[in-house]
């Protein structure tokens, strides 16, 4: 049931991720058997979806080579009805964005966290 509260939570949220939307097509990682093996090398694509992105502020160095290699922490947040999963992950460039925990649900929004690898976030 939408209560009075839950429904003014979601016109908040929608207006706190029209603040400074992304527009992003997460790809989910789909496992298959191969000769007896699972892989995990299949993906298929959730429809484009609109986010707020908070990144966590840490400086992200985590090795130095060649080129570089950094991790930032995120927080991604979509309203009520948005789908991700652990695993879903976006590329933005060089960088991989990958969902790895999942908030529980709230009936207002979906929020998810996770890892960015590469030499910078956007």
């Amino acid at each position: 049931m939408l209560t009075v509260e839950r429904s003014i939570h979601r016109k908040n949220t929608k207006r706190f991720i029209d603040s400074d939307p992304t527009v992003i097509t997460l790809i989910t990682p789909v496992e298959a058997m191969v000769n007896g093996t699972k892989v995990a090398n299949y993906t298929e694509d959730r429809a484009a979806q609109t986010f707020k992105i908070i990144w966590q502020g840490e400086d992200g160095i985590v090795r130095e080579i060649p080129g570089g290699v950094r991790r930032f922490n995120f927080v991604i947040v979509g309203e009520y009805d948005a789908e991700l999963a652990i695993g879903d992950f976006w590329e933005t460039g060089d960088q991989k964005h990958v969902i790895e925990y999942v908030y529980p649900d709230n009936g207002y929004e979906v929020k998810a966290g996770g890892v960015s690898h590469g030499p910078a976030p956007t």
